[in-house]
């Protein structure tokens, strides 16, 4: 007796059809997997993105807590008493901004200026930092000195923490501190893209934060993430806020 082989049909005239995977067949397989390899790609860049935003706002909570209790360590350099008016003699309204020693107002241009490289330390750091300094012992340290050691290494601080970091600091004691950090956000655009001459290539537009009022008026998130005006930042700025009574 003969036996049909199990890999062929007989068909009519005697003649077998090979069974097996065809072209078509494979070609849609790969395709399918390319699909979602794909997905699978953009879903890892999302979560990229996700993990670098929660890394930058975690760390703006640090600084915001370590500016916080330096202030409140050394309250008199932060301006008139909120009880009694009295401001401390150390304290010159003529040349400290909004009469306290915890201010801070330069442009962003001029802050990206102090820094020349990821690693090196601007000049006034460095001074302040020296082990000649009254300020780097605690015991021989004025509470004007504290001020101005704190204002620079917190500064120091918020630059290696944060993306180009930069801060805006106004108010006093009496009427509240407004704290504001600014950091550059290459991934801040919007959906839409601006094209230039057409001869190099299309660019994705950084979006500009929009400029705190002179009167405060915003409210909720608006008022957390506003630029201060006077600060000049360009595109793809974020910034992030918040007050507190010493």
């Amino acid at each position: 007796m003969k036996h049909m082989s199990s890999h062929s049909t007989p068909r009519r005239g005697g003649r077998f059809r090979n069974r097996g995977v065809t072209l078509i067949e494979v070609l849609i397989a790969v395709m399918v997997l390319s699909i979602g390899l794909l997905g699978i790609a953009g879903l890892q860049v999302a979560t990229t993105k996700y993990k670098l935003g929660s890394g930058v706002r975690a760390s703006i909570a640090v600084l915001y807590s370590d500016f916080s209790d330096r202030v409140r360590l050394n309250p008199d350099m932060a301006g008139p008493n909120w009880l009694t008016g009295a401001t401390s003699t150390d304290i010159k309204p003529s040349i400290d901004l909004d009469s306290s020693k915890y201010t801070y107002k330069a442009t962003w241009a001029d802050q990206q200026k102090v820094w020349t490289t990821q690693k090196e330390l601007s000049d006034d750091y460095k001074s302040l930092v020296d082990d000649n300094t009254p300020c780097y012992v605690a015991s021989t340290c004025s509470q004007s000195e504290r001020a101005a050691y704190d204002m620079t290494t917190w500064r120091m601080r918020v630059r290696e923490s944060l993306p180009q970091g930069a801060v805006f600091v106004e108010g006093n004691r009496k009427s509240g501190i407004d704290v504001t950090l600014m950091w550059m956000d290459k991934e801040n655009t919007d959906k839409s893209v601006k094209t230039n001459d057409g001869n190099t290539a299309t660019q994705v537009s950084l979006v500009t934060a929009s400029n705190c009022s002179t009167t405060n008026s915003e409210t909720g998130l608006a008022q957390q993430t506003c630029c201060p005006e006077t600060a000049v930042v360009p595109a793809g700025v974020r910034c992030t806020r918040f007050s507190f009574m010493p």
